[in-house]
């Protein structure tokens, strides 16, 4: 009897069109966009991903780090390094250091000064996106993404 040499090598003729895969399509799509909003801050000390925390400070006030990190949709361990570059260019400040107390972080005026300066780029990235899919896809997509987003959610 002669020996199966049957492997379970993917089919190389085999693409995700085949099968589409939610989170290729969704990972491709984050990076980019991710991409074109970094092109559009290229010139600012801070990534395209750090706007969005100092934005959600400036909007909120102080709030603790696992705060923040469910706001931005990260585990806390992932925010705080996240939190670094902006803490070492004086954007935010980190406080609240001990076992009772959580870790507060806060938008420096340095870092409102900078969120204000980021502004005019953000605006553009939004703008050339919203030309890129049009004004209703835009809505549709930012609501289908809010639903994507509660997975894992008690809600869902």
């Amino acid at each position: 009897m002669k020996a199966d040499n049957h492997t379970s090598s993917p089919d190389p003729e085999f693409t995700p069109m085949d099968n589409p895969c939610n989170l290729f399509y969704l990972r491709r799509a984050a990076r980019a966009v991710s991409k074109q909003y970094g092109v559009a801050m290229k010139d600012s000390a801070v990534e395209a991903t750090q706007f969005s925390v100092l934005f959600i400070l400036s909007k909120s006030g102080a709030l603790s780090i696992t705060d923040l990190a469910n706001r931005m949709g990260l585990d806390r361990t992932s925010m705080s390094r996240n939190l670094t570059p902006l803490q070492t260019h004086g954007y935010i400040s980190v406080g609240g250091d001990g076992m009772t107390r959580a870790r507060e972080v806060t938008i420096t005026d340095a870092g409102s000064k900078a969120l204000q300066d980021l502004m005019p780029m953000w605006r553009k990235a939004q703008a050339e996106f919203s030309a890129h899919m049009g004004e209703a896809d835009t809505a549709l997509l930012i609501e289908l993404l809010g639903r994507v987003a509660t997975m894992g959610s008690k809600d869902y």
